[in-house]
């Protein structure tokens, strides 16, 4: 499985309320029955520059050391920051809507940090495993939308593989949505729905300053076996 990191980040929390899970239970409930192993999972991300931003970058490094721990591959890139123009931290704006009235707000300079290179770094280590016989099954967990052109990808140099692979896609969706969400391109597109993300959550509070703070014991398997989504097959 690999992990656009900030991309599943910013939608767990914009959907769920919260925005972290643990990649390595979330690639065992995608993968199912379907293997006898536990399935690699690689989590890709930016990390701040923990010169100018010391406590953003220790916060993410107590994140990413349970990952490892727990068998995740983490691949990172140094954030890139510029110059910009936004509302103060302590008056955000909401998230507009059709029908949002308009808002007044207190506008400052900040640094506003940019991923570079993580979807590109992402996109040919998944291109790489497949040509490579590395998995039969490539799970892609992001909704950017630069990473749909893998599947088209890997059909164009289908020739250079041995055997037959699957490139499947997985989203966290809202509990109101009526018709599952369905990236183009993808064999199949996993639905992280509310009870998925329970199952996996990481309620960890990795920015605390206190003394005393110590890693969280990291479960590491799911409580059972999970059945075969619909459409899918061992």
């Amino acid at each position: 499985m690999f992990i656009d990191g900030q991309n599943l980040y910013k939608r767990c929390k914009e959907l769920f309320g919260s925005p972290m899970c643990h990649p390595h239970l979330l690639a065992q409930h995608l993968a199912g029955v379907r293997s006898t192993m536990r399935p690699g999972c690689r989590f890709y991300t930016g990390r701040p520059d923990p010169n100018d931003h010391p406590d953003q970058a220790r916060n993410l490094d107590r994140r990413l050391d349970g990952m490892r721990k727990a068998g995740v591959t983490v691949v990172t890139r140094p954030l890139r920051y510029h110059w910009d123009w936004g509302p103060a931290p302590d008056a955000p704006l909401p998230r507009p809507k059709a029908n949002s009235a308009p808002r007044q707000a207190t506008m400052r300079p900040w640094q506003r940090p940019r991923e570079k290179g993580i979807d590109l770094v992402l996109a040919l280590d998944v291109i790489e495993f497949v040509l490579g016989d590395v998995c039969d099954v490539a799970i892609v967990v992001s909704l950017d939308r630069d990473l749909f052109e893998i599947p088209q990808a890997l059909n164009n140099l289908r020739k250079h593989r041995n055997g037959p692979f699957r490139v499947e896609a997985a989203v966290p969706v809202a509990g109101s949505q009526k018709q599952p969400k369905i990236l183009p391109g993808f064999a199949y597109t996993h639905q992280i729905t509310q009870q998925v993300f329970e199952l996996v959550k990481d309620p960890t509070h990795y920015a605390s300053d206190s003394p005393t703070w110590r890693p969280p014991v990291i479960p590491p398997d799911l409580p059972g076996v999970m059945p075969p989504l619909p459409g899918l097959s061992p």
